[in-house]
């Protein structure tokens, strides 16, 4: 008989390794690799591509520690293991009611803490090659953006590597092995962890710090990780909008 997949603590110093082993990996890829390749003459799209990889990591790495732990290939059973469950009748309400809150956080500590941000962005600025190739509003991975509707598929890679990957690395692989180890605590321990894990650009690590401590309790009191989910979409679909807008023109 073939044995039943287990979850295994996780201790707190590896998790504080993965967190800020993800926050330098950022660090690097931003402020050394793509100046690097930028200075070799690389496509903007070649840089986009880049700066999404290691989402691609996050995204494929959950994968493998779930496959490692003996887990079957099915649908069933990755959402029982990531704990996506569905969410129904009235707690849709609350569900809408938590995403507002979460955005409306990181958007009130935007205005409120705005010289304090914007001091931290002024002191580690993002390098000038992102911004470059970021969506700017006429541009977006070095290719102008209105009418280019493809560039919509483009940034829907960015938006699926960098919601998905996180979440079920951070909420779906390693939230349960960390709740085997901070029991109660767990949402305290994982909202500064998952906040340390912006440090990599911190005028964004003082924005996220309320809304991680907040839905970290919520994704542990109803043992859902389907609500963050949501909301983490909603946060990062702004610019998805935005860019939307400008294709449209």
């Amino acid at each position: 008989m073939k044995p039943q997949p287990q979850i295994k603590p996780i201790p707190f110093f590896t998790s504080l390794v993965i967190f800020l082993g993800a926050a330098i990996l950022f660090l690097i890829n931003e402020r050394v690799v793509i100046p690097y390749l930028d200075q070799q003459g690389a496509s903007h799209l070649i840089l986009f591509l880049t700066y999404i990889s290691p989402f691609a990591l996050f995204f494929f790495g959950a994968l493998y520690g779930y496959r490692k732990e003996g887990n079957p290939w099915n649908w069933k059973a990755l959402k029982a293991r990531f704990r996506y469950k569905p969410i129904k009748g009235k707690m849709w309400l609350w569900t809408l009611l938590f995403v507002a809150i979460d955005v409306a956080s990181y958007l009130a500590v935007y205005k409120l803490a705005f010289p304090l941000v914007k001091k931290i962005h002024d002191a580690f600025p993002t390098p000038e090659v992102v911004t470059k190739f970021m969506n700017n509003g006429e541009t977006f991975a070095g290719y102008n953006v209105q009418g280019n509707w493809w560039l919509l598929g483009l940034f829907l890679l960015l938006f699926f590597l960098n919601v998905v990957g996180e979440e079920i690395l951070w909420r779906g692989y390693l939230w349960p092995r960390q709740e085997l180890t901070h029991g109660k605590y767990t949402w305290i321990v994982h909202g500064l962890l998952w906040t340390s894990f912006h440090l990599f650009a911190p005028y964004n690590a003082v924005m996220v710090l309320p809304g991680a401590l907040f839905m970290s309790y919520i994704t542990q009191k109803y043992q859902n990780n389907t609500i963050f989910l949501i909301s983490h979409a909603t946060l990062n679909g702004i610019p998805l909008i935005m860019l939307l807008m400008n294709i449209i023109g």
